[in-house]
């Protein structure tokens, strides 16, 4: 149907019509994609090829009343005139067809069928003239119209009272009476108090004839068709035209016939009950889509949260690491110690600087071996018990039982082994990069020097006071030996000095590197714990392959079923008034 003819004749009653056959037509095709019973989906079938009736419009009047016009104003498209008409003697039928053709369905009948969009809504007989109608002509006539949702008679304002048109009239049952309305045609012709009064006589005859009125207008088809058809429209034309209330009625006759409502009604519940078929049909693939919602997009989160307390509980482990560290520097401390020593501050070695790094490196490691095992055997009683968990509330939740391993549980190794390898090797680095050895050799070897200047000093003064004494040569001899004492008491003196120098700088590495050491071993092991918690995440990959696959197929239907009980919704707002009126009505 044009657009124009829609916003003109039963516009709500299509929209709702159109807004039920979109939903039924979404049913039909999810009811295919959810193997319901064919009979449902036959059924939706059938319903939208109910509501897609058309409305039956049976027109009648004398030759050159106007009638032709009269429909394509209506209609506002040139479908009726003469030259597309076969004949004028014969009943028009009018119908939609894809293409233009004719088909004689009996000597006194022929079918039109023609592409405009408003046939597949409304179906036109145009009858020939009252003045020319045969008998045959007459009894055909009377068989279309108890199937008539309307019979409009055409009367032209020029011979209102042809005496044809109201013995056809009389002819007519009774109870027919009430679907016929008249349209005065060509009123343009005729002065407005002309129209009034022609209006009056046809109101007075038909309640003299029939005891009835029946309901009139004057309308001039001409200026309506100009009104619809021009590229601007025209408003005075569709104002002249009177046309506007005829569409009303039309309308009203439309939106207000009983059996097209009862269909819209029918239709509706019929839907209601397949979608709640289909939604049945559906629950498995609803219920799986739940479980990714309700429970699998909570894994991560939940597996941060516990992460976060398995870390605050392995708050002792960091303490135990920082102290196994200060403990190997107190522990490397004697071997420091004896490098003090006078025979070794006279003979220093290399060897005694990478001792003690590597004793440091030695206690730390060891002890950090026997930590690390421990706070593994945290975090893997800490996933076990949030596996245990998740398993049973998928098991109560949603039927589905997790198995994984030979015991049905997860096999923890790597993930345990990874906490120890990854901080152990961390720890290792960040020991490494203490660079102590070389700093204390070279510390070492510069008192060893300082000292050995000090002694030859006081050696070479002696053997000169010595000398000198042989020499008899005083007091010089005396000022030798002062200033060898001297150079002892210095020796002495840079000695202490410098071992002051190098605890001060042994302390110092170990306090610098306290603090990058215990942070290495603390971002190690928190490192290692989330890839034990994304290992445990990762369980549930399968399961969530298996959900995305049943998103990707059942969520466009259920957006569809969503969608369809939206539109379901809102016509029960409109219908079930109009069921409610039915019902007492009856």
């Amino acid at each position: 149907m044009s657009e124009s003819s829609t916003e003109l004749l039963g516009k709500n009653y299509f929209q709702t019509r159109e807004k039920l056959g979109e939903a039924i037509e979404s049913l039909a095709e999810l009811g295919k994609e959810a193997g319901i019973d064919p009979a449902r989906i036959a059924l939706l079938e059938n319903l939208i090829a109910n509501l897609e009736d058309p409305f039956l419009f049976v027109v009648v009047g004398e030759v050159n009343a106007g009638k032709s016009s009269l429909l394509n104003a209506l209609f506002g498209e040139d479908f009726c005139t003469a030259d597309v008409i076969p004949t004028t003697d014969r009943i028009a039928f009018f119908k939609h067809g894809k293409e233009a053709h004719e088909f004689d369905f009996s000597e006194s009948i022929v079918e039109v069928f023609r592409p405009n969009e408003f046939l597949k809504d409304f179906n036109i007989v145009d009858t020939p003239g009252t003045n020319s109608i045969e008998a045959g002509h007459q009894e055909i006539t009377e068989q279309f119209l108890p199937m008539a949702d309307l019979a409009i008679f055409v009367f032209s304002v020029t011979n209102p009272w042809g005496a044809t048109t109201w013995d056809f009239l009389d002819r007519i049952h009774h109870q027919w009476k009430k679907k016929i309305i008249f349209a005065l045609q060509q009123c343009d012709l005729r002065t407005e108090e002309e129209v009034t009064a022609i209006l009056e006589h046809l109101q007075k005859t038909a309640h003299h004839r029939f005891g009835q009125h029946f309901p009139t207008f004057a309308v001039s088809a001409k200026q309506a068709f100009l009104a619809k058809t021009s590229e601007s429209g025209n408003e005075e034309l569709s104002t002249g035209s009177q046309i506007a209330g005829l569409e009303r009625y039309i309308s009203g006759v439309v939106e207000s016939s009983e059996p097209r409502l009862v269909k819209l009604i029918h239709a509706w519940r019929a839907s209601c009950f397949v979608l709640g078929e289909i939604k049945e049909r559906l629950g498995a693939a609803s219920e799986i889509i739940r479980a990714d919602d309700e429970l699998l997009s909570e894994l991560e989160p939940a597996s941060k949260t516990q992460q976060a307390r398995t870390l605050k509980k392995c708050e002792p482990l960091f303490e135990a690491f920082d102290q196994s560290f200060m403990a190997a520097g107190l522990q490397a401390e004697p071997l420091l110690d004896s490098e003090f020593r006078i025979i070794s501050a006279l003979l220093p070695q290399r060897k005694s600087a990478e001792e003690i790094e590597g004793l440091i490196f030695a206690t730390t490691m060891k002890a950090v071996r026997r930590s690390v095992g421990a706070g593994a055997n945290a975090v893997e009683e800490d996933v076990q018990h949030l596996w245990e968990r998740v398993s049973e509330e998928m098991q109560q939740h949603f039927n589905l039982e997790l198995s994984v391993g030979e015991d049905g549980s997860p096999d923890w190794s790597t993930s345990h082994q990874r906490i120890q390898d990854t901080v152990e090797s961390s720890t290792a680095e960040a020991l490494r990069n203490l660079h102590l050895k070389d700093e204390l050799a070279r510390l070492f070897v510069n008192r060893s020097r300082a000292i050995w200047g000090f002694i030859f000093s006081a050696i070479l003064s002696i053997l000169a006071g010595v000398i000198l004494s042989m020499l008899s040569i005083s007091p010089w001899n005396a000022v030798s030996f002062g200033l060898a004492a001297v150079f002892l008491a210095l020796g002495a003196f840079v000695g202490a000095r410098s071992v002051k120098k190098i605890r001060s700088f042994y302390t110092g590495v170990i306090e610098e590197h306290r603090e990058t050491v215990a942070k290495t071993q603390r971002d190690a092991f928190a490192k290692a714990t989330a890839s034990f918690y994304h290992d445990f995440v990762a369980l549930f990959e399968p399961l969530r392959e298996v959900c995305r696959k049943h998103r990707s197929k059942y969520e466009p239907q259920l957006e569809v079923i969503q969608s369809t009980e939206k539109n379901l919704s809102e016509l029960e707002r409109i219908l079930s008034p109009v069921e409610k009126a039915l019902n007492s009505r009856k």
